[in-house]
């Protein structure tokens, strides 16, 4: 009878020892998974930190160079009214008149760049409607074809790109588009290659994404988190303003753009864009957009 109790007793034990075993390695998987989330949660409030600082810091940015660029504005027109006088005046002096329309250029290339410093710093909520991607697309390769021909650059655009539909300000898509096409053909080269095309659609996203692709260089790896900040060209002309500008449209719909190496050599930008109003995410993200364009805290 004692051995059949100590059997019993060691069997209840047993099944003790073994379900606390079961309760703890339990515990512990929920605890290392616990931690997991705890490390992911807090290094996606670190980036946010960092985005907002960043939007801070942007934001100051913005109000200084816009203010610089209306001052600069202001002398500029007569200097180029002046200028223009002075080319009229001087059509029987040829040489004199060759540097008045020196002058002319110079003050064209300086009205190019306060208008491209007035683009970033101003108003970016855009207005939204659905629009044809292929219409938009057919206004910028009207600007970029000269480009591409002088330079024998081939543009290859995805044909279904044809039937896509966004819901976005068509004059700033069209903007933003044209400025990294520009980028690409800066960065193909003589003879070079350009590619449009539509990029992967996730189930969960209603962002529909326009890949821009060259074969030139590609982007130096220490770059590549700086190609969207204002000011920040390796180009020995232009302002470091187009992608900057290329971000602030997008982040305005609610989008996205990221840059990277294309896989068989080159650069690869990636603009996201909302595809459709039906979703309540996406209507979500435009309305905190447009929150944050008028709140001045914008890229």
């Amino acid at each position: 009878m004692t051995t059949a109790t100590q059997v019993t007793a060691e069997r209840d034990l047993v099944a003790v020892l073994q379900t606390y075993n079961d309760v703890t390695e339990r515990l512990k998987r929920s605890h290392e998974t616990l931690l997991g989330e705890v490390a992911r949660l807090h290094e996606q409030l670190h980036e946010k930190n960092r985005e907002l600082q960043r939007r801070e810091r942007l934001s100051a940015l913005g109000e200084m160079a816009a203010g610089v660029a209306h001052e600069i504005r202001n002398p500029l027109g007569g200097i180029g009214l002046y200028a223009s006088l002075l080319e009229r005046d001087l059509v029987d002096r040829p040489g004199e008149r060759e540097v008045a329309r020196r002058i002319s250029a110079g003050v064209q290339n300086v009205e190019n760049i306060v208008r491209d410093i007035l683009s970033f710093a101003g108003d970016a909520e855009p207005k939204l409607a659905p629009v044809l991607l292929a219409s938009v697309l057919e206004g910028a390769s009207l600007h970029t074809s000269p480009q591409a021909s002088a330079r024998n650059i081939g543009i290859h655009v995805d044909d279904r790109l044809s039937d896509v539909e966004l819901v976005c300000d068509a004059a700033q898509v069209e903007r933003a588009l044209l400025n990294l096409v520009y980028n690409a053909l800066d960065a193909a080269g003589e003879a070079g290659t350009v590619w449009i095309s539509l990029g992967e659609r996730a189930d969960s996203d209603d962002l529909i994404s326009i890949v821009i692709e060259d074969d030139g260089s590609g982007i130096e790896p220490g770059c590549l988190q700086r190609v969207f900040n204002p000011f920040f060209t390796t180009k020995d002309h232009g302002t470091g303003l187009g992608l900057a500008i290329v971000h602030r449209i997008a982040e305005a719909h609610g989008g996205c753009v990221r840059a990277e190496n294309r896989a068989g050599g080159g650069a690869r930008f990636v603009l996201s864009l909302p595809g459709s109003m039906g979703s309540g995410e996406a209507d979500n993200r435009r309305v905190l957009a447009g929150a944050i364009m008028r709140s001045g805290g914008d890229e």
